[in-house]
């Protein structure tokens, strides 16, 4: 059984909504309920975990992806008390040592990687990232902390080739953007149809800009979607690239909001799909898991389930009825699914043989 380190940023209950009024499903509770299921159901002892402490990141570690000028508004804006930033951000009096803290503990995760402590990881921090730009927040994220990891691992670890996995139900658009020219890191985000959901990007056609193009590739998933079209784009394109791409280390920014129960979402992923996303990637590369979206009660059955896929030691039981979910969606979405796929495979091929 593999060895999984697991850790979160202790002080992310600072980062509250409620400490300035303002309405937001990125709140402590996400957290909360993925700690209480781990500490009442034993799951690290289940599952070969070693508890990780975590630390601050330095600001030589946030600027290696942020901007000094950005740095500098996010350590202004919340040494002056916080406040509404726009674009579903916000922060409080104490959310910048959240922040450091969270990146940090992203960061120990991948150094217990690479350095062989342990064979996987899973980040458990909030608040999440993909959507943090070099120079902007955006969509409750203010550092982007799976670009962060992989610049931090390319540089003090020397791990040359990262690949970054999206499966949140939102694309992964701000480290896309902060990778889009670089060939040393492979981006690939399978998330809800953009043409009407946040946050408005991460179509198939966008696939990186020179000398990078076919280094991003995004998977539009039709509303609807479920364990079997995530099944098909991983075993059609997705572990194709990135067997050919060969990475060092492969981060997964794993959003619970494509799980079935997600009210802000029209996905279907339920306990088996997200046990064999996970279990796939990891039986071939050494993973780092961490945290983004998700907002449901299941949340901590769901981060059980990923650890189980991580150690390979399977104990949940999915209780879905896949007849009746697959029943009872619209009959258009395998149709659409299939020819989005297709599109895929019609643009990548002139960059990866697959």
């Amino acid at each position: 059984m593999s060895t999984i380190g697991v850790v979160y940023n202790i002080n992310h209950e600072l980062h509250d909504y409620m400490l300035k009024g303002f309405p937001s499903p990125e709140s402590p509770e996400r957290l909360q309920r993925i700690l209480h299921h781990l500490w009442n159901n034993k799951v690290l002892e289940n599952n070969n975990c070693t508890l990780l402490l975590p630390v601050a990141a330095s600001i030589e570690d946030i600027l290696r992806v942020h901007t000094m000028d950005y740095f500098s508004f996010v350590k202004f804006r919340s040494s002056s008390g916080g406040g509404w930033l726009g674009n579903d951000t916000y922060l409080c009096e104490g959310s910048l040592d959240v922040l450091l803290q969270a990146v940090g503990s992203v960061l120990e995760a991948g150094k217990a990687v690479v350095t062989g402590q342990c064979d996987h990881a899973f980040a458990l921090i909030r608040p999440p990232g993909h959507h943090a730009y070099a120079d902007k927040h955006s969509g409750f994220c203010v550092f982007n902390n799976s670009a962060i990891l992989a610049r931090y691992l390319q540089t003090i670890y020397s791990c040359p080739k990262i690949a970054i996995i999206n499966i949140d139900a939102h694309a992964s658009d701000g480290t896309q953007n902060i990778f889009s020219a670089d060939t040393s890191v492979l981006c690939i985000s399978v998330h809800q149809d953009p043409s009407n959901f946040y946050p408005f990007k991460g179509f198939i056609r966008e696939m990186g800009c020179m000398p990078a193009i076919g280094y991003t590739l995004n998977m539009e998933m039709p509303q609807e979607a479920g364990n079997s079209e995530y099944f098909i784009f991983f075993e059609e394109i997705g572990l194709k690239v990135l067997e050919k791409f060969s990475p060092d280390i492969v981060i997964l920014e794993c959003g619970f909001d494509s799980y079935y129960k997600e009210k802000l979402t029209r996905l279907n992923l339920t306990v088996n799909g997200y046990y064999n996303i996970v279990s796939s990637i990891c039986r071939r590369w050494h993973t780092i898991v961490v945290l983004e979206g998700g907002y449901h009660e299941d949340v901590g059955l769901l981060a059980d389930v990923v650890l189980q896929a991580l150690a390979d030691k399977r104990y949940t039981i999915d209780d879905v009825d896949q007849v009746n979910l697959l029943a009872a969606r619209q009959s258009s979405c395998r149709l659409l699914f299939e020819n989005k796929l297709n599109k895929l495979k019609n643009l990548i091929c002139f960059y990866w043989d697959i």
